[in-house]
């Protein structure tokens, strides 16, 4: 019997679903890899509701509003059937984890006893009686929450959740001043590359009594690698998250030809804030010519991209150090080591007085692909260790997959070393795990291809 591919199984799904809705005496049962996880992409698709034992946490800081006010959030941990509201955490079995989860993502509904077995318990045959059973453990358990989180019986037919809008707003969130410190810090986070800082921060927006724009959270949500969410989320317009899209698939997938043409297609539209556009064009786009084989254009871009920051007076010498290491990748890929020596060392002038995570980072892969270029494989395997751990330290997600994918392209194309590319496999292959990188490659050039051709 083979496996079946969860890539493309959005069809299975659906077929399962319906046989097991309309044989009442089958019995299906599915054989999960221990670490896999379906994406909810797939779940949401077909109906079915799965619950892995094992599941990547990205602790979602979505904002939720009605009205212009923010309401009751909770924080769901898949990874410890955990459910989190502001500081208090609360562990939960399974199945009351799944049947609050599904009542909190339909809000406000209401659902017979059936609909909830039919959504929650899909492969199973309990009695009505589960359901009510289950209700009654979550409500001993949310008692600390019962002021502001319901959940509500409906004679005679079943269930809802609501929450509860609080009666005053914090007065901060009228504080402009306050807003815009807040924003400031936010900035500042993001430029030394602590995203664990802000994912931190904008968890605490309740509590701490202040909002966050979307520019920041679509930001959170990309460096967490919620691809799902960017792929589902109607809220926010896709011109803001195309950006974000192209780096998903700049960092995770080795598709040169594609991914030029994506960038360069985007550029011609001008889709997207104009900080977006100008990086795409000014910076985000180097590489990729060396990448098709393409050098001479890559070095016309870099002297167009200093050019440019010049022209600026000072507003955008925070490009000098991208520009660098853009140049530096491009003369590694020439095999122009004086020259990609060169960019190394005044890339280390650069981050000594600016030592931000997310470029010490992505340096460090360079400089130990540069080493390994130059015979020099202790030092090689220490700076990509080191590039590596920095990068864990950002909680950025796609820098580090894109980072350890870049080093695996290049002791496949340039150096031999097989057990410095059975140890960047490994962890490549922990974060397909997690992220389920595979599944999402062709959800992410459907979504970006729609984007382009809607221009």
């Amino acid at each position: 019997m083979q496996p079946v591919s969860w890539p493309a199984s959005f069809e299975f799904c659906s077929q399962l679903y319906l046989l097991h809705k309309s044989q009442n005496k089958l019995k299906v049962l599915l054989l999960l890899a221990f670490a896999t996880r379906i994406p909810s992409l797939l779940c949401d698709k077909s109906g079915i509701c799965l619950n892995n034992r094992k599941g990547y946490n990205r602790s979602p800081i979505a904002r939720l509003k009605k009205g212009g006010r923010t309401v009751a959030q909770l924080d769901f941990d898949l990874s410890g059937y955990t459910v989190s509201y502001q500081e208090e955490r609360i562990p939960l079995l399974a199945k009351e984890y799944a049947l609050l989860q599904f009542l909190y993502s339909h809000r406000g509904q209401t659902f017979s006893r059936e609909q909830l077995l039919d959504r929650v318990w899909p492969m199973e045959y309990p009695v009505e009686r589960t359901v009510d059973d289950h209700i009654y453990r979550l409500r001993k358990k949310l008692r600390p929450w019962s002021t502001r989180i319901f959940l509500n019986t409906v004679r005679g037919y079943g269930y809802s959740l609501t929450v509860k809008e609080p009666d005053l707003r914090n007065p901060s969130m009228q504080d402009t001043e306050l807003q815009a410190q807040m924003r400031q810090l936010m900035n500042k986070y993001l430029m030394y590359g602590q995203c664990k800082s802000m994912i931190t921060l904008a968890g605490q927006q309740d509590l701490l009594g202040f909002e966050l724009p979307p520019s920041h959270l679509i930001f959170i949500r990309y460096v967490q690698a919620d691809i799902a969410w960017f792929l589902t989320d109607n809220e926010f317009p896709l011109s803001s998250k195309i950006y974000y899209l192209l780096h998903f698939y700049l960092y995770f997938y080795h598709e040169p030809k594609k991914c030029l043409d994506y960038f360069e297609r985007t550029i011609a539209a001008n889709i997207g804030p104009e900080d977006h556009q100008r990086e795409l064009r000014i910076l985000n786009i180097i590489g990729l010519y060396t990448d098709n084989g393409r050098v001479e254009e890559d070095l016309s871009r870099v002297k167009a991209a200093y050019e440019a920051v010049r022209e600026a007076g000072g507003d955008l010498d925070i490009f000098n150090v991208h520009i660098k290491m853009a140049e530096m990748y491009v003369h590694l890929g020439a095999d122009n080591l004086p020259e990609a020596e060169r960019c190394a060392g005044e890339v280390e002038r650069m981050l000594a007085e600016t030592p931000y995570l997310r470029e010490i980072c992505t340096y460090h892969g360079l400089k130990g692909r540069m080493l390994l270029r130059q015979g020099k494989r202790a030092e090689a395997a220490a700076a990509l260790n080191y590039g590596i751990e920095v990068g864990e330290m950002t909680h950025n997600v796609p820098l580090i997959v894109g980072s350890i994918r870049e080093t695996l392209v290049f002791l496949e194309q340039r150096v031999q070393d097989p057990q410095l590319h059975s140890q960047f496999s490994a962890k490549y292959a922990e974060y397909n795990r997690n992220v389920q990188l595979d599944a999402y490659k062709a959800p992410i050039e459907e979504k970006i291809e729609s984007i382009l051709n809607a221009v």
